[in-house]
């Protein structure tokens, strides 16, 4: 089932979205990852983990370096080991 909605956006979203090939798909895609970041929030909450945005923003930044080739390496031998 499919339902319409009518909305109000700033002129940077509206002008992104006149862009995208199809607007309908690209606004369930960005509100299905909203979905599930506020489901994991709360998944996290429950398990005692407050999520903060200086949390996510530390995250962020150790996730943006590359992992050392010796680790993947060491990584995929302990794979290979198990397995």
């Amino acid at each position: 089932m499919t339902v319409k909605r009518s909305v109000s956006l700033p002129d940077d979203v509206a002008d992104w979205l006149d862009q995208q090939p199809n607007v309908s798909a690209a606004i369930t895609a960005a509100v299905r990852v909203q979905m599930a970041r506020v489901h994991l929030d709360e998944v996290l909450r429950r398990a005692g983990i407050e999520v903060t945005e200086a949390g996510r923003a530390r995250w962020r930044e150790r996730l943006a370096t590359p992992i050392p080739a010796e680790a993947l390496a060491e990584g995929r031998r302990m794979l290979g080991r198990a397995g």
